[in-house]
């Protein structure tokens, strides 16, 4: 290697090459687990996108689908009536093709065991509660259609948006619908093309067709059917890019100390290489050219070794991500290449540019420097494109603006820190003892800054990523404890509500709270008329076009947080609106809203806007009312809790009392969301590893670009008599001063912004961790005081004229 690269390019060669492995590394693991999740949300849709529309489905989009050669697969769903013992029952038809689902798993227990395959024509399979109805029955007549039955739906994996239907679902298969003589042209039918396939022909699919979807249809994606799973889905994404971009800005660091020594050290060759007769035009091409080629392959062998790396871990955590993650994809790839070649190129140009004006003088009076050489200038046009490389790299605005003006407030702090224990060593110069090795630190300020900056924010992002391990993940792990709401009890009666919740106290069966409900569509916002096509965004034209199931209650759930206005006072008839809703359709406290309750106006103004945790399945609502606006509506009643599996008799006791009541499990979704939860956990731990090799690099950085003064330093120590252990005491007084000031401040500015990123960017509530300082200051000590008697080390065993030669 000493043949291929200079010394300085050397540092530079190896610093890149870890950075760019813990870069590439995190972003093939990460982009493997966010895509894992989104299979997981695709799962909860059956597909990997969705149509849904009031009328069928035009054969052109299937014919188009096939072409990008995507899966397709139809279902329909409709009311109907069976006849039960004479007795009207309504329920929900769904008729589904052969493939469903393309996505998730549906199971349906029959009487010769599960099966995961859907009802073949002719048969039937139809919900818990209705299987409980048709008691010893073994064919079930729908419309004209007479179909044997096959069993009960166990797991059906797009169970959708709506929990709450009152009714029971029936299962069939899509040949039997035209048998069944039901849909007419008035008919009440939901059709749903489903799509599944390779992400950029769904991508691609996605584009055309948004183009020709006709009024009242609607485009359903990963994680739009439940707001539960989109949570959690958002949160597990966020918690990754945070990764990486802890990752990211350590590696940044370490290629900017490893610059700054290779800028040092150029220099005095390019003095030299002036004085034999190259050009200012040829020197800059020279070191140019050889920087050009470090970079490149530094960065393929870091990308390759990420690569490795990455497999590595997916290999040792084995069946903890599960048996499906998806195969590595190249997004990465030209992501780590860039990255290093911008943060390369934009921290070292600006000084590679000022060498063209070095003068040959330098030769013999080494403190001439290049003239209009600003490091000031290079540091703010590196981090502009660092800066610029964040925002594309994490995908999300708001956490890399956060990060960003966090770390710039922490590299501020920290320059100013160092300002001040400058002006406290000083005075030491003249004392003895470990004095002399802390006045050491004011012998070149700039240096000591520096050091001091790139300590702290390694230590910062470090500690930063240790409370997202352990305190945000704890957090967001016990906003769905395992005693978490697995049914809904819906349709109860008001007058019911009271003695089912003598019942279930009586078993110790606890819930979230009974709430009065009904269903209502938003009319209109201070008078102004809702139109779902005025809306640009997909999200609000469902949200403005959907019936809500509207909430009453004095009192807010234990996890809603109020974001803007106050709670209704006693009395006061008055609406709250869930904090991504009112962002959709612009609501804000203070509006007047006014909706349709089966044919009744219901209007009322907004007092607050509230954040709710939808991933704690609790009963919540988009829309909430105070008690007074329930007056003269017509509504029910509904409740969430938790049943251990050896409770569930209990629901045939419920069933048999309340016969209107409807049961909902939702054990599988809740399944779901916990895998997500485990596999964000898990690649959060992973990330951990490269974070910790990313943030010693910083640290050996710091340390090497000191390097040629303390050999000087020690050679003259040892020269006039000073033993290798005194020096060594004096050597690393300096370093425990530097690691324990960047220890302490880092535990601050951490803790600082784990707050912020918990309740800005998570929604989580998070508070300040004090044992952190202790942690961070002995950190500091620990980690920044070992790397400098690593570092040492060879110095002192090698004899003081050799280093003075």
């Amino acid at each position: 290697m000493s043949r291929w690269f200079p010394r300085g390019l050397r540092l530079l060669f190896w610093s890149l090459i870890v950075a760019v492995a813990a870069l590439s590394s995190v972003g093939f693991f990460a982009e493997r687990v966010q895509r894992a999740l989104l299979d997981e949300g695709a799962s909860v849709l059956a597909a990997d996108l969705a149509i849904e529309q009031g009328r069928p489905i035009p054969q052109q989009w299937a014919q188009e689908a096939a072409r990008l050669g995507l899966e397709t697969s139809r279902l329909v769903t409709f009311p109907s009536v069976l006849f039960l013992d004479e007795r009207p029952q309504l329920v929900q038809v769904k008729a589904v093709q052969d493939n469903y689902p393309m996505r998730g798993r549906l199971q349906i227990s029959t009487p010769d065991g599960a099966i995961a395959t859907a009802p073949a024509a002719g048969q039937v399979a139809v919900a818990p509660k209705l299987a409980r109805l048709l008691q010893e029955q073994d064919s079930l007549t729908i419309g004209e259609a007479e179909l044997n039955l096959l069993g009960r739906v166990v797991n059906e994996p797009d169970i959708g948006g709506n929990l709450f239907q009152l009714a029971p679902r029936v299962l069939i298969n899509w040949q039997d619908v035209s048998r069944s003589e039901l849909l007419g042209p008035a008919s009440r039918a939901k059709y749903r093309l489903l799509l599944a396939g390779e992400r950029g022909r769904i991508k691609e699919y996605r584009r055309w067709i948004k183009a020709r979807l006709p009024s009242g249809a609607q485009l359903l994606e990963v994680g739009s059917g439940r707001p539960e799973l989109s949570s959690a889905i958002e949160r597990g994404q966020r918690f990754l890019n945070l990764a990486a971009l802890c990752a990211s800005l350590l590696a940044g660091v370490a290629i900017m100390l490893a610059t700054r020594r290779f800028v040092s050290l150029v220099l005095d060759e390019v003095a030299i290489l002036r004085t034999l007769g190259m050009t200012s035009r040829q020197v800059l091409w020279h070191y140019l050219r050889q920087l050009l080629a470090v970079t490149l392959l530094a960065s393929a062998v870091g990308v390759l070794l990420g690569y490795l790396v990455q497999l590595l871990l997916v290999q040792a955590l084995g069946d903890l991500l599960g048996s499906n993650l998806p195969a590595p994809g190249w997004k990465p790839l030209p992501v780590a290449l860039l990255h290093a070649l911008v943060l390369v190129l934009g921290f070292a140009l600006p000084s590679l540019l000022a060498v063209r004006r070095v003068p040959p003088l330098r030769v013999l009076r080494r403190e001439l420097g290049p003239v209009g050489m600003s490091y000031g200038l290079s540091a703010l046009l590196a981090l502009a494109a660092y800066g610029m490389l964040v925002f594309w790299q994490v995908q999300d605005a708001k956490l890399a603006t956060a990060m960003s003006l966090g770390m710039l407030a922490a590299l501020v702090v920290f320059a100013g820190m160092g300002f001040i224990l400058l002006r406290v060593v000083r005075p030491l110069r003249e004392r003895g003892g470990m004095a002399v090795g802390l006045a050491a630190l004011s012998r070149e300020p700039g240096l000591t800054v520096m050091q001091l900056a790139g300590f702290g924010l390694g230590l910062t992002l470090l500690l930063l990523l240790t409370l997202v391990r352990v305190d945000l993940l704890e957090t967001w792990e016990t906003t769905l404890p395992q005693e978490a709401p697995n049914h809904f009890l819906i349709n109860i009666q008001p007058q019911e509500a009271t003695p089912l919740q003598a019942m279930l106290k009586e078993h110790d069966v606890q819930g979230s709270g009974f709430y009065p409900t009904t269903r209502g569509r938003l009319k209109s916002i201070n008078q102004q008329a809702v139109e779902p096509q005025a809306y640009t965004t997909p999200r609000a034209r469902r949200l403005a076009a959907r019936e809500f199931s509207l909430g009453f209650g004095q009192q807010m759930q234990a996890d809603n947080r109020i974001v803007q206005g106050g709670w209704f006072r006693p009395g006061e008839p008055a609406f709250s609106v869930e904090q991504g809703l009112a962002e959709e359709l612009g609501i804000r406290v203070g509006d007047r809203l006014d909706f349709d309750v089966a044919g009744q106006a219901l209007s009322a103004p907004v007092t607050s806007v509230r954040s709710v945790a939808w991933d704690s399945f609790n009963v919540n609502f988009f829309v909430q009312g105070s008690p007074e606006l329930l007056e003269g509506l017509p509504h029910a009643v509904l409740t969430s809790i938790y049943l251990a599996d050896q409770d569930h008799p209990l629901l045939e006791q419920v069933g048999k009392a309340y016969p209107a009541v409807s049961v909902i499990s939702i054990g599988a979704l809740l399944d779901k969301v916990r895998n997500i939860i485990a596999r964000g956990a898990l690649a959060i731990e992973g990330v951990f590893l490269f974070t910790l090799l990313a943030a010693v690099l910083v640290s050996l950085a710091a340390i090497q670009i000191s390097r040629d003064q303390r050999e000087r330093e020690i050679a003259l120590l040892r020269t006039f008599g000073a033993s290798r252990a005194r020096v060594l005491r004096l050597v690393l007084s300096e370093f425990v001063a530097l690691g324990l000031v960047a220890g302490a401040l880092a535990a601050l500015l951490a803790n600082l912004l784990s707050v912020l990123l918990a309740r800005r960017l998570f929604d989580l509530d998070a508070g300040f961790n004090l044992l952190l300082w202790v942690a961070g200051g002995f950190a500091g000590v620990l980690l920044v005081g070992l790397l400098g008697y690593l570092a040492s080390r060879p110095i002192l065993k090698t004899p003081p004229m050799q280093l003075l030669r």
